[in-house]
């Protein structure tokens, strides 16, 4: 129905010069009032989505606290052995497992560029 009334509004701009001015003597009015019709349709749909989708969620949210209500009722857990895990009794089983490995410490002698440097002064020392 929209469709079909679009396209006969269409036809009859294109082909009826006295609906084309009246249309043209329009626009200075008619283009804001449908911009601003546009953006408040716009907003309002996006407002009814997000209230709706977080309505939605809300629902969802308290079908499965009910569900893990209901599980945790009806079901007993198994009981797990308990297993200890303090650090140093698993050093103790493990052996050096756990122990960290020392740091070598780096001497600003040996970084590349001092190094380089150092070497070219020992080539010219070797040379005089």
């Amino acid at each position: 129905m929209i469709v079909t009334l679009a396209s006969w509004v269409y036809s009859e701009y294109v082909n009826n010069s006295y609906f084309q001015s009246y249309v043209n003597s329009l626009s200075p009015i008619l283009v804001p009032v449908v911009s601003v019709g546009f953006g408040t349709a716009s907003a309002t749909v996006a407002t009814i989505l997000y209230f709706t989708m977080r309505n939605i969620r809300q629902r969802e949210g308290l079908r499965v606290d009910d569900n893990s209500r209901i599980r945790v009722l009806t079901k007993r857990p198994a009981k797990k052995p308990q297993i200890s895990t303090s650090r140093s009794e698993r050093t103790v089983a493990g052996g050096l497992a756990g122990v960290p490995r020392p740091r070598v410490p780096i001497s600003p002698s040996l970084s590349p560029k001092r190094g380089a440097a150092q070497d070219d002064r020992d080539v010219e020392d070797e040379s005089d």
